[in-house]
């Protein structure tokens, strides 16, 4: 039997919390592994072994409480071997198996995309000031990996590789049915990275087309002048896997990611994809996606799309799903084999 802690107390976004219950679930499965706690600052799984569940909070402001959370640990946290779903090491805690799944710790040099915020050089510098703590770090795609390594010549553990299944998607359940307009679904929150500037870019090159977004209503006001963008505001996942099959194909503007949900929940579902040309879609999505760089190439690739929902005669991106064979439980025996 292992006994582990889970550290979550960085969980926020829709699609990070998915992830981290999903394998917070399946490890408490899992009859090899005793979890002692899972610290969080939210409820992030609806677990119903509650003893086990302890909420994390912030009295402080958040970067602050974060900082003192990061640098001491050890007063903070048992030390025990610990699996870290958010990005940075805990310093002072030994065995830590670290999820990394935040694009902008690869340094700009590495990729001109990430961010050279103070936030994040700050967060970058935690990372390599805490990575000898680290047993072994988990991403979901080469690219990241190699990036990592690249960013980090401190970096010494191995990196692990697990491309994610989707959460609660049954396979090739969508159906091509184009109309008069061409639909295309942005689930994205509003994130520097995420690139929702882009179109403003679009907005002179409108042609028959609708794109969806799922902004906040306080985001969306800057684009609310854009006839042809339609806020669907903020949607739990399973709302948004319905609105996928109501759309004819996903759009996707991020320039960043260290991996991206709404593309292999769209590679499963077997969803055209429409999406900027950048190392981690090409890795993700191969050849099967229809690729744009700017504006003119969103214009032929959007026309080369339409031509094909009309002929029904659409890229078989189904064939880019191999390197997401993993169940859940596969992933959750593979962090078990590193703690």
């Amino acid at each position: 039997m292992k006994e582990i802690q889970i550290h979550a107390t960085n969980i926020n976004g829709l699609g990070a919390i998915n992830v981290a219950n999903a394998i917070i679930k399946t490890l408490l499965l899992n009859d090899d592994v005793i979890i002692k706690g899972i610290h969080s600052s939210k409820d992030i799984t609806n677990t119903s072994k509650s003893t086990i569940f302890s909420l994390y909070q912030r009295f402080l402001p958040n970067y602050i409480s974060r900082f003192i959370e990061i640098i001491f640990s050890r007063f903070i946290f048992e030390n025990i071997p610990t699996l870290v779903l958010g990005d940075i090491p805990l310093r002072g805690i030994n065995n830590q198996i670290l999820y990394v799944h935040q694009a902008n710790l690869v340094k700009p040099k590495v990729n001109h995309f990430s961010s050279s915020s103070l936030k994040y050089r700050i967060l970058r510098f935690l990372f390599s000031y805490n990575l000898s703590y680290v047993k072994s770090i988990i991403v979901q795609t080469d690219y990241m990996k190699e990036n990592l390594i690249k960013s980090y010549k401190n970096l010494n553990c191995p990196v692990l590789v697990l491309p994610l299944p989707p959460i609660n998607i049954k396979q090739d359940n969508w159906e091509n049915k184009i109309e008069k307009q061409i639909k295309l679904i942005y689930p994205a929150s509003f994130y520097p990275h995420k690139n929702h500037d882009f179109l403003y870019r679009l907005e002179k090159h409108t042609n028959n087309y609708e794109i969806w977004v799922t902004l906040e209503d306080k985001d969306f006001q800057k684009f609310k002048h854009l006839k042809f963008v339609k806020n669907l505001g903020l949607l739990s996942h399973k709302e948004v896997i319905s609105k996928y099959k109501e759309a004819n194909a996903l759009v996707n503007f991020s320039n960043l990611e260290s991996f991206c949900l709404p593309l292999v929940e769209s590679i499963y579902l077997n969803i055209p994809i429409l999406t900027i040309d950048r190392d981690y879609s090409r890795w993700m999505c191969e050849d099967f996606a229809y690729y744009f760089k700017d504006t003119k190439t969103f214009e032929k690739s959007l026309n080369n799309l339409e031509g094909d929902l009309k002929a029904d005669k659409l890229k078989p991106l189904y064939k880019a799903k191999n390197k997401f064979i993993y169940a859940w439980s596969d992933i959750a025996r593979k962090i078990e084999a590193e703690l």
